[in-house]
């Protein structure tokens, strides 16, 4: 198995560390909008919009958007506890070394990027080429 350079792990550490601080701090805010206890983000539509069918597609947006970051500040610990135990950057499916530049574009990768299109070929999931 061949192990990134320790600098380059230091590097994406770090990356990865501000995007952990990036994220919960997105996340407060979209909890917290208002300091106002009765406006709170999730709840306060109704009375920034006056109307139930925007207030829900709002509500709806805000949860999806919610949704997302929380998975993404999930990603980031998990490739966080892969520096601490030893295993970043390492595919968690076939067990080969991650390409460099993949880590680079995408510090909590998990999977090289073979057994990613492979995943998403399986999943039905279509991308077009970059040209």
């Amino acid at each position: 198995m061949l192990a990134l350079h320790p600098l380059n792990t230091n590097t994406l550490k770090s990356r990865l560390d501000r995007e952990r601080q990036e994220l919960i701090i997105r996340i407060r805010e979209q909890l917290h909008r208002s300091d106002d206890p009765d406006l709170m983000s999730l709840s306060s539509h109704m009375a920034e919009v006056d109307s139930w069918e925007v207030a829900d597609l709002l509500w709806d947006t805000d949860i999806a958007i919610l949704s997302h970051e929380l998975s993404e500040l999930r990603e980031v610990d998990l490739a966080l506890q892969r520096i601490v135990n030893g295993t970043y950057g390492v595919c968690m499916e076939c067990g080969r070394p991650i390409e460099p530049a993949r880590l680079n574009a995408l510090p909590a990768a998990r999977q090289c990027l073979g057994c990613k299109a492979a995943f998403e070929k399986r999943r039905g999931i279509v991308r077009n080429p970059v040209i």
